[in-house]
């Protein structure tokens, strides 16, 4: 059992009985394919709410293409994807992202010539369904500029509320991003490599800003390929190899497995 009393998973990561009110995020036999070659293949996979799941694999195992899968960047050759219950495999992200599912990239996606506040403030305006009109100033007491000055203080970027984002330290960057994604009020989070170009100074300071995001009540699914982050976080940890789940299970199981090792952690462990 994980710390949040999630039953075991077989082997190719699979719960044992079926989808529950308890699951945030489910995908049932998910595969997506592209010119004859499967990517991701029949990942059948449950996280439960406040449950913090991260996915690690080798490089090409399939770990981006899920997260595509599950915020809607792709549609799937075969197979579903239920955000709390709901069947949202053909709803498009704009749509994922109303219902509670947020998400970070790989890469930066913010608008570097604005402010931090001002790249949360765009994003809580779209989830409150207003205009995101930079030109008028935004009332310092209206919704979004209240749900921004929280976002930013749970990542720690108070005091660099009115930084542009080019003049901000990577590592900051990385944490306006996760702000970014808490100005939807998601549910479930989704983060995809959050510490990829971190310098080792910032790496710790960015996983206790993803730790206390956890612990605020998310659910969180993480793509991660450093272990030493990993374990300390992570309530089950979802390996993939080839497109496919290779297992899915407590840090302890996950390390303990000779086929892990074999396909991911390599025989320096």
């Amino acid at each position: 059992m994980s710390r949040t009393g999630n039953p075991a998973a077989t082997l190719d990561g699979t719960i044992s009985d079926a989808g529950t009110s308890a699951d945030a995020l489910r995908t049932e036999d998910l595969t997506w394919g592209v010119d004859g070659f499967t990517i991701v293949a029949s990942v059948s996979l449950r996280v439960r709410r406040g449950e913090f799941l991260t996915v690690i694999g080798p490089n090409g195992a399939g770990k981006s293409t899920l997260v595509n899968l599950l915020c809607g960047v792709h549609r799937p050759t075969s197979g579903s994807v239920f955000l709390d219950g709901v069947d949202v495999t053909r709803m498009r992200s704009a749509r994922r992202v109303r219902r509670g599912l947020g998400r970070t990239f790989q890469t930066s996606s913010l608008f570097t010539g604005l402010t931090a506040h001002q790249n949360a403030w765009l994003a809580a305006r779209a989830s409150l369904g207003g205009s995101a009109n930079l030109w008028r100033r935004p009332r310092a007491d209206d919704e979004a500029s209240v749900r921004v000055r929280r976002c930013l203080a749970d990542v720690g970027l108070a005091d660099r509320a009115h930084v542009r984002v080019a003049d901000l330290p990577y590592g900051d960057k990385r944490k306006l991003e996760i702000a970014v994604a808490l100005c939807g009020e998601p549910t479930v989070l989704l983060l995809d490599e959050p510490t990829a170009g971190v310098s080792a100074e910032e790496v710790h300071a960015l996983v206790d800003v993803v730790r206390a995001v956890h612990a605020a009540g998310h659910t969180v699914v993480m793509v991660e390929h450093r272990m030493d982050l990993v374990l300390g976080v992570s309530d089950r940890i979802a390996v993939m190899q080839d497109g496919g789940l290779l297992m899915c299970d407590v840090p302890d199981a996950v390390m303990a497995d000779a086929r892990v090792q074999a396909a991911y952690l390599g025989p320096e462990l």
